[in-house]
């Protein structure tokens, strides 16, 4: 009898040795996943782009087509766009995807920490609230 309650403290004893090793594992885990959010996750890019869409309603009549076709709709982004480099950047492109048609804004110069607004060019759809995707910027570094 004394033999098992001598291995049964020890398993207890282990026990309880690894429930203080998971959760010192899990501590350092957490304290790691918020390090990295806090120093990369959050961090901003070379060139901030922030943009909303903007529809209006346009004249939807068809010269080879006399009957109404329903309302034709205009839709462009709005925004802006801030470098967030130490570098004068030129040639900035916006592209964006409305109602699965490109287009896009171009900024040719933007000095560092400057910010500007950009419009791109309309899209005509059908859709009172077409879907629309930022689909990336592109740019140069100015050399002097």
């Amino acid at each position: 009898m004394v033999f098992v309650a001598e291995n049964i403290e020890k398993t207890l004893k282990n026990g309880a040795i690894n429930m203080k090793f998971l959760l010192a594992f899990i501590l350092v885990g957490a304290i790691g996943v918020g390090a990295y959010y806090f120093l990369f996750a959050n961090a901003k890019g070379d060139v901030e782009v922030t943009g909303k869409i903007q529809v209006s309603q346009q004249q939807s009549y068809d010269i080879n087509a006399p009957a109404v076709s329903g309302p034709l709709y205009l839709a462009v982004v709005k925004g802006t766009v801030k470098n967030n480099t130490n570098k004068p950047l030129k040639n900035i492109f916006i592209k964006y995807s409305i109602a699965g048609q490109q287009t896009s804004a171009t900024v040719f110069d933007l000095a560092p920490g400057q910010m500007l607004e950009y419009n791109t060019k309309g899209v005509k759809t059908k859709a009172m609230n077409p879907e629309y995707y930022f689909d990336g910027v592109q740019y140069d570094e100015k050399t002097l």
